[in-house]
């Protein structure tokens, strides 16, 4: 098969030629890093053999791309609420719980009827990138999807930079434009992929579970609906002596919204109030909720289970994320199981691999300033 040119999530065309060759650089540059691994602040973490770069590595002619996908709405606060009401109103009260790849914001009438949600899996690093290369798209996007009011001197700071937690993209009231949550970003997603395609044999035994996965190899949030799944799955391609890596365009995407708990006053398919405003239908990075204003009524008063709608925590219950893994080679990947669990060496840092990954990130988008 061909390398790969990744493109923009969702196969977005904000970027010229200039930009999409510079998007797919940095895609290339995170892919080579997970491969890569942390050898000399972790043993047993790398380099990571069944883990490639499509863009370097040509995939064998039986490479199968495979979805995974999760609950959009956050595991860490559905297992420390006592309620649905409460879960739902603490995931509603922060983005920065909204941890699965996942986040929403609510608009409402005066008296508190909901009457939109928006929803959003873009990464922060695409936004950064963007903003780094066509600054008065950002704004024009911006414009366009959250309100016409946004001014270039909302979203950027003096000296020109993006500032992601802008006045107009940090709320879970209005709308949002991309992810700001930390842990949620495409460097976390090629990380995750990267480190969950390590096999292990412990004790003569080799792990195949979610949690003993995730625990052992150490690339995510164990209390997460997304990482142990998405974690689990790359490794089961790499159990069957498969090469693993993600489909281009690298990203997590909107799987699908489940209405078939659900009821409108008058009958209509709740289904076609969910819109695809940005990406493609295989590939959707943003979403509304809306009715129709010619149907005389909101958001708020359709029902899930008997209850009317009150929180985007209600919708995100129903909603599927994925992204897309890909293997190829089965049985030709020879790379011995590691014998051991992740661990950090003595005397390194102690940071969240994540949020090293979202810094390293920033600044490798930094280099393509020149590209404006």
């Amino acid at each position: 098969m061909a390398l790969v040119r990744f493109d923009p999530p969702g196969f977005v065309d904000d970027l010229d030629a200039q930009g999409r060759d510079a998007w797919h650089d940095f895609i290339s540059f995170n892919m080579d890093r997970a491969r890569e691994g942390r050898p000399a602040q972790f043993e047993f973490d790398g380099p990571r053999e069944h883990f490639v770069n499509g863009a370097t590595t040509e995939l064998a002619a039986d490479a199968v791309e495979a979805d995974i996908d999760w609950t959009g709405f956050p595991r860490n606060i559905e297992i420390s609420s006592i309620s649905d009401v409460q879960r739902w109103r603490r995931a509603d009260a922060s983005r920065d719980v909204q941890d699965e790849y996942c986040e929403w914001a609510v608009e409402r009438e005066p008296g508190g009827r909901v009457t939109s949600i928006t929803f959003t899996c873009e990464g922060p690093e695409y936004w950064s990138f963007l903003a780094s290369t066509v600054p008065d798209k950002v704004v024009d996007l911006y414009r366009q999807h959250v309100s016409e009011r946004v001014k270039h001197s909302d979203i950027f700071n003096p000296d020109g930079e993006y500032n992601p937690r802008n006045r107009w993209n940090n709320s879970t009231e209005g709308s949002a434009m991309h992810l700001i949550q930390v842990n949620n970003t495409l460097g976390a997603e090629i990380e995750l992929a990267g480190g969950a395609s390590v096999r292990r044999v412990i004790d003569g035994r080799e792990l195949t579970g979610e949690q003993e996965l995730i625990l052992c190899g150490g690339y995510g949030d164990p209390q997460r609906h997304s990482d142990p799944h998405i974690g689990a799955g790359a490794n089961a391609f790499a159990r069957q002596r498969a090469l693993v890596t993600l489909a281009n365009p690298v990203g997590i995407y909107f799987a699908g919204l489940n209405t078939q708990s659900w009821q409108t006053p008058d009958g209509t398919d709740p289904a076609g109030f969910w819109k695809i405003v940005r990406g493609t239908p295989a590939k959707p990075v943003r979403a509304i909720l809306r009715v129709p204003a010619e149907l005389g009524y909101a958001v708020g008063d359709i029902t899930i289970s008997g209850r009317k709608i009150e929180f985007g925590g209600q919708v995100a219950d129903h909603i599927k994320m994925k992204l897309t893994a890909v293997a190829s080679g089965f049985g030709t990947a020879n790379a011995a199981p590691t014998a051991a669990c992740r661990k950090r060496r003595p005397q390194q840092p102690s940071f969240d691999a994540a949020v090293e990954s979202f810094s390293t990130g920033m600044a490798r988008i930094g280099a393509f300033q020149g590209h404006r």
